[in-house]
């Protein structure tokens, strides 16, 4: 499920059931910026301490968002419009951090 805002992360939380998969807009790693992600993660980690979900993070076809994204310690993060090879390096750098390429 896609979400834009705190208010929709926590009515996708509130549902109940099975984990689910938030995940950000597309191209929200250089719109809002990876600091909105991490921080609005742990918001909702901190208001629904019991909702078992993943948060994935879209770079987009930006290599250089998916490093900062690595470096700061998203552990989802999707990208597209990359080549095999740099999707690949990508990954082998998020393995070192316990980051996950999608």
């Amino acid at each position: 499920m896609i979400i834009h805002s705190l208010e929709q992360g926590l009515a996708a939380l509130s549902q109940g059931g099975e984990a689910i998969t938030l995940e950000s807009p597309p191209g929200a790693a250089g719109h809002h910026g990876i600091g909105w992600w991490l921080a609005l993660i742990r918001i909702l980690r901190q208001e629904r301490p019991l909702a078992e979900f993943e948060a994935v993070l879209d770079c987009g076809d930006s290599p250089g968002l998916a490093l900062e994204a690595i470096e700061a310690g998203v552990p989802i993060i999707r990208v597209g419009g990359l080549s095999p090879d740099m999707i690949g390096r990508l990954r082998a750098m998020a393995a070192l951090s316990g980051s996950l390429i999608r």
